[in-house]
Formats: structure tokens, sequence, C-alpha cells
């Protein structure tokens, strides 16, 4: 008895000193708990992951009828559109490119052909004769002291710092504009990742495929290509040939132009300071649609519903824009499903290119996607330990019985493979929140990107209670009196110093 009343004595000191950390973290919890419905997140689910939306494709009307249930989503809960705009749409311009009937590249003697050497990057078409000129990386100082006027220009892909083909897929229309601003008169990239290899690069950009109309009203398009650089007697052939002669000939039909929507709402914080500050709460919500030669009709064998990837993600975006529309943090929230992640995770690449709010305003970004679960006792988060933020993302898993642990697979780069990687490299912190995910076991990979991910296959008292947390970990990154930066020493620290001007 004596042991009990020590116990309870004790306890009641510790809420006595310490009541409003205890209680603002139940009560709050308690709060989505009660809010953050399952029927919600069911009902989202099974409905963006139906075989009525023939896998949710880019440039399909599918997408555009997915695209609109979230806006309308977004207006019955009262959700803001971005200042400015008139409606939760921003129209993102594409381009279906063809696969080329032929692509031609010669130096001198030395021929190099589609797919086998060489891979079209954009629309071009047409023939060209030039003078060709080797630079390391092409990069504005390297342009700057070389003469590249009328010349086809050969460069290492992406910029000396990266590190990854996402990397390098982030320079190409940079590096682009800077050569062509130059005067060169195309761009060949010498492409060498081991995280890629060349083959696997061939069966993801090798056939007919969609890109971002980066061209505007320009109808001049420069010549863009990547090259198979992993074969040594071709690099070093290549990177002492300057001056040769060289042609392109690039024969096939012409791109066709079309839009497709990133949906984006805003929730205006609470605190007149933090206000000025955003969280950005963002999930991809297409997928990879149907079986390439299915027969008719298409029945659901044959469709990829993606229910893990990504209808959660985007039911888990869709719930918070309901709580905190209701429930508004200090800080402001805006919510984005993003259109073509799985097709180069180019709907965020082009918000990220023309933000609908501040980037330098905008100080997080909590993706939410992933590849499935393996384990429900789970989350996992891509950048758990990069940035400031992981007692919110821990706290917010342990508030309904998860555990969050990070990267389980450093090897496979995943950090860099979703949405967050575009606003990473601006600067901004920006983590994967995902399902609990171990390892690419047989479990995983039977749903991912496959046919059998349905919606009916789901724990949905785990899922609900994985969205509650994402909405808690919101929550608790928007409240924070400061605003969560990268830890020192991230790959991406510099960018963020440079956004938000921390010299």
């Amino acid at each position: 008895m004596l042991r009990y009343r020590i116990l309870v004595t004790t306890l009641l000191l510790i809420i006595i000193t310490q009541p409003t950390l205890l209680y603002g973290q139940s009560a709050a919890a308690e709060k989505i708990e009660a809010e953050v419905l399952r029927t919600d997140v069911e009902k989202n689910i099974y409905f963006l992951a139906a075989d009525e939306f023939l896998g949710r494709d880019t440039g399909t009307n599918e997408l555009d009828i997915a695209a609109r249930y979230i806006a309308t989503w977004f207006q019955v809960y009262g959700i803001e559109m971005a200042e400015g705009y008139d409606s939760y749409f921003q129209p993102v311009p594409f381009q279906r490119l063809q696969t080329p009937d032929e692509v031609l590249f010669s130096v001198g003697d030395s021929t190099y052909q589609q797919n086998r050497d060489i891979i079209l990057m954009n629309s071009f078409r047409g023939d060209l004769d030039a003078e060709y000129i080797f630079l390391e990386y092409a990069t504005v100082d390297e342009l700057n002291e070389h003469d590249v006027e009328g010349k086809i220009v050969v460069a290492r892909a992406g910029l000396p710092e990266h590190t990854s083909p996402q990397q390098y897929f982030m320079a190409i229309d940079e590096k682009n504009s800077w050569v062509k601003e130059a005067g060169g008169k195309a761009l060949i990239e010498l492409y060498t990742s081991p995280q890629f290899p060349w083959q696997i690069l061939v069966n993801f950009l090798g056939g007919d495929r969609v890109n971002l109309d980066s061209t505007g009203d320009d109808d001049t398009t420069l010549p863009h290509f990547w090259m198979n650089g992993n074969v040594a007697e071709r690099m070093k052939y290549l990177t002492t040939s300057s001056g040769s002669s060289s042609e392109i000939s690039v024969i096939g039909e012409d791109a066709e132009r079309f839009y497709s929507s990133n949906v984006v709402g805003v929730i205006r914080g609470t605190d007149e300071t933090l206000k000025e500050e955003y969280i950005l709460l963002g999930a991809h919500y297409d997928h990879v649609g149907v079986v390439a030669g299915h027969p008719e009709p298409i029945t659901s064998e044959y469709i990829y519903n993606g229910a893990r990837d990504n209808a959660v993600g985007t039911a888990g975006v869709m719930a918070a824009a309901k709580y905190f529309a209701a429930n508004p943090p200090a800080r402001s929230i805006i919510l984005a499903a993003w259109t073509a992640e799985e097709i180069g995770l180019l709907g965020s690449r082009y918000y990220a290119e023309n933000p609908m709010v501040p980037l330098e305003q905008t100080i997080f970004n909590l993706n939410i996607d992933g590849a499935g679960y393996n384990d429900t006792t789970l989350v996992t988060v891509f950048g758990l330990g990069r940035t400031e933020a992981d007692d919110e993302m821990i706290a917010a898993a342990e508030a309904f019985g998860l555990e969050a642990i990070p990267d389980p697979a450093p090897e496979q780069n995943l950090f860099d493979r979703s949405d967050n990687v575009n606003f990473a490299q601006r600067g901004i912190p920006a983590p994967t929140y995902s399902m609990g995910f171990t390892a690419f076991d047989d479990e995983i990979n039977f749903y991912y990107h496959q046919p059998t991910d349905e919606p009916q296959t789901l724990d949905y008292d785990y899922i609900t209670s994985y969205i509650r947390s994402f909405v808690y970990a919101a929550q608790l990154i928007a409240n924070r009196a400061t605003a969560p930066f990268w830890l020192p020493g991230d790959v991406y620290e510099e960018a963020g110093i440079e956004l938000y001007g921390l010299n």
C-alpha cells in the first residue's frame, strides 16, 4: 500500500509540474482520433482505387475525375484557394512523346544508336551537323570559358555535386537553358550512375513517355540526349574528341501537348506571426494505369489500382484537410495532391518551379507516399535523423501505438525517389512519412505496382492509425516554436541556408 501511495504521489507531482505538455499532447491526439474517421479514410481509398479509374494514369480523363473529387473535398470543408488563384487546380503542361523511329548520333567514324547507346530526353525532331566539344559538366563557368557557339556540347550528366539520377533529372532543364543561351546547338550528357543501370534507364525512358512541356511559346527545342557512359573506350574517345565533326538525326512524329493538374488548397494559421510560414502536406494521386497490351474489355486483373501507392497517401492529405479546416494550427498549411509522380515526379517538380506559395515561406514538406507495408507496428520515415522534426514525428507515431523508424534500405536511395526530393533539393526539409516498410520483400513486391494492390486488401485499422499519426505529426510541426531545419551536414543543408537566407 505504501508503494502504491508513493507511485500515485509521484504521478500527481509530474502532472502538476508539467500540466501543459501532458494535457496538450494527450488532448490533441484524442481529438485527432475522434475526428479523423476510419469511414472517411476507407471511403476515399475505395473511391480513388476503384477499377473505374483505370489506374489513374497521367493524361487520362479518369485522373481528371480523381482531381475533381479531391478538389470537391477541399471545397466541402472550406479549404481556401491559394492567393491569386480562382480554383484548386494548378494546370501542369505536358508533352506526350512517342518513341522516335530512329535516333542517331555520330562523331567521326563512330555512330551511336537509339536505346543501345543513346536516349532522346526531349521532343526534338530533325537533323543537325556541327562541331563537337567536350566539357566536364557544362556548368555556367565552363560555358563562359569555352566557345560553344554553333557546337554540339557533350558533358557528364548532372552537376559536380550530384550523386543520383534524380538529381541529374532535376538539372536537365537548367543545363539545357545554359547551353542554349551560350549558343550551343545540342547537349549530350554521359550517364554513368550505378544506381540505375543503363538498361533499366532504357526500360524507363526508351519508349513512349510523358515529359513536362517546358518549351512554352518557344518552338525551338535544343536537342538533349543521355548517352551510356559506362563503356571505358567510349568515354575515353568522347572526352578527347573535341573539334571533331558530328551529326544528329531524329526521325519520328511530333509531341502531343496536354494538361493535367496538381490540386492545391490552403488553410490559414492562427498565429499572427507564424501564419506567414507554411507546412506543405503532399501526396501524389496518380498511378500507372493498366497493363500494356491488355485485352478488351479491361478487367480488374489488368488494372494497377494503386491502393497503397498512393490512394492511402491521398486519403491522408484529405483527412488532414478536413481536420485542419476545423482545427487550424499556428502555422498555415498547404494541402497538395500531385499529378505525374509515377512518370518522374513531374507534378511536384512543376509546383516547385512555379510555387503557388513562395518556397521561402514553405518551411517544411511532410510527404506521404510508399510502396506498401510489411509491419503494422511501424511508421517508416525516409528522412528520420535528417531534420529537427524527429521528435515530433516519433511522438506522433507513438501517440497511436506505432514506432517511427528511419530508412531501413538506404542503399535504395528512397528519400530521393518521391515528390519530397523536389523540395529537398531546393532547401526545404522534406521527409516522406511512409507506412511500415522494412525491406522490399515478397509482401511488398506482391502489391507494389501490381494489379493486386486493391483497396479490399488493406488493414484499415492500421491505415487509419497511420493517417492519424501523419495528421498529428503535421500538427506538432506546425505548432513548433521554431521552424525545423536540416541537421548539420545534411546534403541539402546548403540549399536550405540559401533558400531561407540563413548566411
